[in-house]
């Protein structure tokens, strides 16, 4: 397959032309924006790209957008290659037109894989767009089958647009020094489902034109009857048409299909109804189910904790609503439960011998509302949990935490909410965090009146 490559240093031009033709590929490479361009103008020019974001006379951004404003039935398939990773700059390529990126620092394997993925991607919109091609009408069955998954498509595109917006606000807004990593885990959870959606598309538009032949050798067969022509040569063309679209097969597959585009559909609605719900953006008090909030907290951060820890939640279903700052309660939850799953992880390592237990419980006590998180990790001694609501105070490794995390939920519960948090916790018996709110607003003190 031919590999444009644009890269205006040096050595690392000469690099990347080198390791892509010991892997096959006919590269090309120029060294700026404007000659790949041009080199994009020529007859079957490629359709793998790999650009630089930062290169003279016209730079990766640009040359994206340049080259999506190209109608075509075979756009390329673009990978920048930038030393930018920041959140806003990935979402600025990828709206650019880019379909990935890579960090300068890349590993030589790393590249080879995403080359290969895009490689894929080619050859599927090539056989995608002759399968197309190729399609006329559908029996009615088909046709109807066919309008609903354009529109569960349509609906999964609408969802990812909306979760895309959801995780700009959240990326924005966000004060965990966990953020990058739970949105990779966001992705990854999505990323499944949708994968199963793409993979049962396709399948479902190759056999619609098996369909669509059936139909046509149908109506030739037919024809052939009504004129009195149909012999054993037209009936065996009709019987090798059958044959040829395997109606016992599609009988069997097309139904799964449906089945599991639809279960992946409902889980990514589940993963963007949790992501609305944890990231809202009331910035007043207002009634909220804590319940309902926790659950979707804990769904929002289900890639920190699935692969160590057993989540069980005992919720009081008559827990009443409570007036507080809905997205500032998310974080301080999200805060315990990744600091939870930290600490399990010290005990059980990557889980493959065994996982340890989160465990999260609701109940109105009195005028309260009371939450208790627990974990079966570590613990603490005193001299730990003497110092855990202090700003900056961590006990993890450098790169691992900023000590914000519990400083935040003592602000967020105690100052902003008039509740108290607390901690029970032993060396080697696990940490519960007990949080109470208030059922009804604090009463305004003197000070504050005086204010």
């Amino acid at each position: 397959m031919k590999l444009l490559i644009a890269e205006d240093d040096l050595t690392c031009r000469v690099m990347l032309d080198a390791v892509t033709r010991q892997w096959g590929y006919e590269t090309v490479v120029v060294a700026d924006g404007e000659a790949a361009w041009q080199a994009l103008q020529e007859q079957d020019p490629p359709r793998l790209l790999l650009f630089d974001w930062m290169m003279p006379k016209l730079d990766g951004l640009e040359l994206c957008r340049r080259i999506r404003n190209q109608k075509t039935s075979d756009p390329p398939f673009i990978i920048l290659h930038t030393a930018r990773t920041d959140t806003e700059d990935i979402v600025a390529a990828l709206e650019a037109g880019a379909n990935d990126h890579i960090a300068k620092s890349f590993d030589n394997a790393e590249l080879r894989a995403r080359l290969r993925v895009g490689s894929r991607m080619l050859d599927l919109q090539t056989e995608l767009n002759r399968t197309i091609g190729h399609r006329k009408r559908a029996v009615d069955l088909a046709d109807q089958r066919a309008q609903e998954l354009e529109q569960q498509k349509r609906e999964l595109e609408d969802t990812i647009e909306q979760l895309d917006q959801v995780h700009s606000q959240l990326s924005q807004a966000q004060k965990l020094e966990s953020i990058g990593q739970l949105a990779a885990g966001i992705a990854h959870e999505i990323n499944t489902p949708t994968q199963y959606v793409s993979d049962n598309t396709m399948f479902l538009q190759s056999a619609f034109s098996g369909l669509m032949a059936a139909v046509k050798g149908s109506e030739v067969l037919l024809e052939a009857v009504r004129q009195g022509t149909a012999g054993p040569d037209e009936i065996a063309q009709f019987e090798a048409v059958l044959k040829k679209a395997k109606l016992e097969y599609l009988q069997k597959q097309v139904p799964p299909a449906f089945e599991q585009s639809l279960e992946g559909l409902e889980r990514v609605s589940r993963i963007v109804g949790a992501m609305k719900e944890f990231s809202h953006p009331a910035q007043e008090k207002t009634e909220v189910d804590l319940n309902r909030a926790i659950q979707s907290t804990i769904t929002v951060a289900s890639n920190e904790w699935k692969y160590i820890a057993e989540m069980h939640t005992e919720f009081d279903p008559e827990l009443p609503l409570v007036s507080c700052l809905p997205g500032d309660f998310n974080q301080v939850i999200l805060n315990i439960i990744v600091n939870a799953a930290h600490a399990i992880s010290d005990v059980v390592g990557d889980g493959a011998e065994g996982r340890g237990t989160i465990t999260i419980s609701t109940k109105q006590v009195d005028e309260q509302v009371e939450i208790r998180i627990s974990d079966t990790g570590t613990g603490m001694p005193a001299e730990v949990r003497e110092r855990i609501f202090d700003a900056f105070f961590t006990t993890k490794e450098v790169g691992k935490g900023t000590g914000q995390g519990l400083s935040i939920a003592y602000n967020v519960v105690v100052e902003k909410h008039g509740g108290s948090i607390d901690v029970e916790s032993e060396p080697g018996q696990g940490t519960t965090f007990v949080i109470r709110l208030p059922l009804q607003e604090p009463a305004v003190g003197a000070e504050d009146q005086a204010a």
